[in-house]
């Protein structure tokens, strides 16, 4: 677990007493280090959590499950004494973030939900499945693997996420890719969380798409907010930091946010599919 920041005090924020970041399938809490800058400075402890096999915690490659991680989230809850957390997760990490609201609902005051993976899992075609499963301790196999997911990552994130020192090692990424596609039975039903739930989807997420997120509003999610992202893939938090970032600030209630720096607002050198193949 890395504790991004503490920040100054705004008496006009809800009293939130920590905000928990669940990065996703592949991926590690540095993921979330763009979207945290573009948030506005509140007194709430922001919490990025590396899950077992990812970023710092790269070695340790046993019981890569959801239960497993809905546990060591919890134990965080448990060790820190929180008691209204601001739950957001991606992808992967949006099905471990339902499930540890729905366990703990009491300790949960908001829940956000980023191009979420489906919670009773996801079957894939048996080529994405290989190309997924088989990507551990490969750097430029995940490296594609984002800039084909993706629309607006830039040369310095996939350098970022593909280090080989942070990278999901070949037993890690089996047991996520596994745990992810197979879901959680509680996925047939709808969410058991009733608080407040924003659910965001990104325009042009080949993986997990508007239309799917959409439908799955409907079936599950009935009283959430769902938001899309525009000019995105499948990663809006790194790719449009500054919308994602309104669009959370404004579910959590918080008024205003940090202006975008001139390096944030011309930040336009995005890798596409064609540019990685030359």
């Amino acid at each position: 677990m890395t504790v991004v920041s503490d920040l100054t005090n705004d008496p006009e924020q809800p009293p939130y007493d920590a905000l928990i970041f669940i990065h996703g399938f592949l991926d590690n809490h540095t993921v979330w280090n763009d979207l945290i800058e573009a948030l506005a400075p509140s007194s709430v402890p922001v919490i990025a959590h590396d899950l077992r096999g990812a970023g710092d915690r790269r070695n340790e490659d046993d019981a890569c499950t959801l239960a497993q991680a809905v546990a060591d989230i919890v134990q965080v809850f448990d060790d820190m004494r929180l008691s209204r957390v601001a739950l957001v997760g991606h992808s992967m990490g949006a099905q471990i973030a339902e499930l540890v609201a729905s366990e703990r609902a009491a300790q949960v005051a908001s829940l956000t939900l980023i191009t979420p993976t489906p919670l009773r899992g996801n079957t894939l075609p048996d080529e994405v499945r290989d190309l997924l499963r088989e990507s551990g301790d490969a750097p430029a196999v995940q490296r594609q693997i984002r800039v084909s997911f993706s629309t607006h990552l830039n040369s310095d994130q996939l350098d970022s996420l593909t280090a080989p020192h942070v990278l999901m090692n070949k037993a890690t990424v089996r047991q996520y890719y596994d745990a992810f596609t197979l879901g959680d039975p509680r996925g047939n039903a709808p969410c058991a969380f009733r608080g407040p739930t924003m659910v965001i989807g990104a325009q042009d997420d080949p993986v997990i798409t508007v239309e799917q997120i959409a439908a799955e509003c409907r079936e599950r999610f009935p009283a959430a907010s769902f938001r899309i992202v525009a000019q995105s893939g499948h990663w809006p938090h790194l790719e449009q930091p500054a919308q994602t970032a309104q669009l959370l600030a404004r579910h959590l209630g918080w008024a205003t946010l940090k202006p975008a720096t001139s390096a944030q607002a011309s930040r336009h050198d995005y890798v596409s599919a064609s540019d990685e193949s030359r």
